[in-house]
């Protein structure tokens, strides 16, 4: 048997360097059903990854993760104690991932694609929307006033510049769930805080730059899976049968008019053929 410090700590590493590709979710997903015997523990990991970490990108990765995990185990032979607990916890999930209002779509897109599959309820999901409807007004109303702080004028005008985008800066960190003790706060204006907020800006860039590129791949996996055909062919026809519209008398008509069409050419052909 596994050490359990062990496989925490395996399974954390995992959670901590997730990725957008299909195969890092697949990795942490087995990992997962590896050690189904540790399921409680195990769930606990990701909490406390989504509600610890301080990544941005890497809770919008985990939360991603979790609707794979949950496609896995609700097929034969998967673990649906699993699927149990994210139900159980998901209030808990989306807090922690939409957290100041950050990766808000994320959790939008996620929640909708657990309720179509049945993993979550209909009333969950709609109690989730008006949650993230919450947390994105709140969101445009703090913009709207970090954009109103810049508008000072006289010679002033360069340091509340700075002000403002160290301002900016730290609601940036705050909305990357940095606890508060550690956020950048526009103590001083000058060189040094002017240092300061280069120092953010580059970090948020690179962060930028990482979610654009995984968004890029997550997007590119999305548009593969709408032209994705399941092997069952009855259900290929129930469906095309149920999205059908019901023949009338002029589709009859139509088909009866382009019937003696061919038959005309049929004829024809064969009177070419036989001179």
């Amino acid at each position: 048997m596994a050490d359990p410090f062990e496989v925490r700590l395996r399974f954390t590493n995992l959670l901590t360097h997730l990725s957008a590709s299909t195969t890092a979710s697949q990795k942490v997903a087995h990992y997962a059903m590896k050690h189904r015997d540790m399921d409680e523990d195990l769930h606990s990991c990701i909490l406390e990854n989504l509600e610890r970490g301080h990544n941005m990108n890497n809770r919008a990765n985990i939360m991603y993760f979790l609707e794979h995990h949950a496609d896995v185990n609700l097929k034969e032979g998967g673990h649906k104690d699993y699927v149990d607990m994210v139900r159980r916890d998901i209030t808990r999930i989306v807090e922690a991932v939409a957290q100041s209002g950050a990766n808000v779509k994320v959790v939008r897109r996620v929640v909708s694609g657990m309720g179509e599959k049945g993993v979550l309820e209909s009333d969950v999901v709609a109690g989730i929307e008006n949650t993230l409807k919450t947390k994105e007004e709140a969101m445009a109303r703090l913009l709207e006033d970090g954009d109103g702080k810049g508008t000072e004028t006289g010679d002033a005008v360069d340091e509340a510049e700075s002000a403002t985008a160290l301002q900016t800066s730290a609601a940036i960190v705050a909305a990357d769930g940095a606890p508060e003790s550690n956020r950048v706060t526009p103590k001083t204006v000058g060189s040094h805080s002017v240092r300061q907020a280069s120092s953010v800006s580059k970090v948020d860039k690179r962060a930028i730059e990482q979610r654009i590129e995984e968004d890029r791949e997550r997007n590119k996996r999305l548009r593969e899976s709408m032209w994705a055909v399941v092997g069952d062919d009855d259900q290929e026809l129930e469906k095309m049968w149920d999205e059908g519209s019901t023949l009338g008398q002029d589709e009859h008509v139509i088909a009866e008019e382009e019937a003696e069409e061919r038959e005309q050419f049929v004829r024809y052909r064969r009177a070419l053929l036989s001179r």
